[in-house]
């Protein structure tokens, strides 16, 4: 039981990272890891294989991006617009991804995005791609509020994100209004009245649950009573990110009760390495893993290449290309339908 509630994003050197992010990965390193420049390592690199491009393009091309977030927005700047991202995936052939906005829901625009781009994909010869939206339980919806999740899922939203920004734990370790924010669990642990009507309505959809910015005990809390309240569909987000990391064994504890657990490009190279996902790879299994970039602010790459790099990663330490295309392709696929 310790192990399960271990908070990381608590830990000292958590919040020096989080609070002074850098802006680069450490000297002599990657974001695949340490770089060896010694003369036996060189010898070895001059017979090795060349990779064929062609792996990585085959598990890109139906791939779904999880996580990613579109203009615009009142929080940050982003790269693109849904309908934007929404041709260059199909150009590329991008299975599908999830719009993710902090402070509106994204169901709406995306149900008419999707009517958009799948104009362009018959004038292009192109294969369709899915856009998927939802509602993010902050203040701007009304916080737990069931009545956002009713509407959420009635314009055709698939997602139903608990508090992010405006959740008492992402607060706290930001630094920024504790004890203002949102709570799922009460002083004893118990999940509130609020969460488990959300959670009653996120089972009658059948929608995805996603839990991301919560503390490790209040997702544990709040996972197991969705399960035991007939919620199908769970996503851990970003469990690499430091506001919500977890450890391989607290991963596991997640993917055992039925929940995907959600591994992001964002920070790649930064906040995490990549041994920190094979680690998580390695503890879950491609069984139990989805892939999301994450990313769409000005300061992060391109959501695609983003998914590039996780896949890539994968690939380099040795990881199967059925396996990366379970993570890339057939679990989220899986996930949202």
């Amino acid at each position: 039981m310790a192990n399960e509630v271990f908070e990381a994003a608590y830990q000292e050197e958590f919040l020096k990272k989080l609070r002074a992010r850098p802006v680069i990965a450490k000297k002599g390193q990657s974001a695949y890891g340490p770089l060896d420049h010694s003369f036996e390592a060189l010898k070895t690199r001059m017979k090795d294989s060349v990779f064929a491009n062609e792996r990585m393009w085959s598990l890109l091309h139906g791939c779904y991006d999880v996580h990613v977030h579109t203009g615009p927005s009142s929080t940050t700047e982003r790269l693109f617009d849904e309908l934007e991202l929404a041709i260059q995936g199909c150009y590329l052939g991008q299975g599908g991804f999830v719009a993710k906005n902090h402070d509106t829901p994204s169901t709406r625009s995306a149900s008419i995005v999707q009517k958009a781009v799948d104009q362009w994909a018959v004038e292009h010869g192109k294969k369709r791609i899915e856009i998927f939206g939802g509602v993010v339980l902050n203040y701007t919806v009304g916080g737990l509020n069931p009545e956002a999740v009713v509407a959420a899922y009635r314009q055709g939203g698939k997602y139903v994100w608990l508090p992010n920004l405006d959740a008492n734990h992402h607060r706290r370790v930001v630094g920024e209004g504790e004890g203002q924010g949102i709570d799922t669990i009460d002083a004893d642990g118990n999940v509130t009245a609020e969460t488990k009507q959300v959670l009653e309505l996120v089972a009658e959809g059948d929608m995805v649950l996603g839990v991301g910015h919560q503390s490790t005990r209040e997702r544990l809390a709040v996972v197991r009573e969705a399960v035991k309240m007939g919620v199908k569909r769970i996503e851990i987000n970003h469990v690499n990110y430091m506001m919500s990391w977890l450890t391989p064994e607290q991963c596991k504890i997640f993917a055992d009760l039925g929940a995907y657990i959600g591994i992001y490009a964002m920070q790649l190279g930064i906040d995490y390495t990549l041994d920190d996902v094979l680690a998580i790879y390695n503890a879950v299994g491609a069984e139990r893993i989805v892939l999301g970039s994450d990313c769409g602010h000005v300061e992060n790459p391109y959501p695609l290449d983003g998914l590039r790099r996780l896949i890539l990663g994968f690939l380099y330490r040795g990881v199967s290309d059925a396996e990366v295309k379970l993570m890339c392709q057939t679990n989220a696929y899986n996930l949202l339908h």
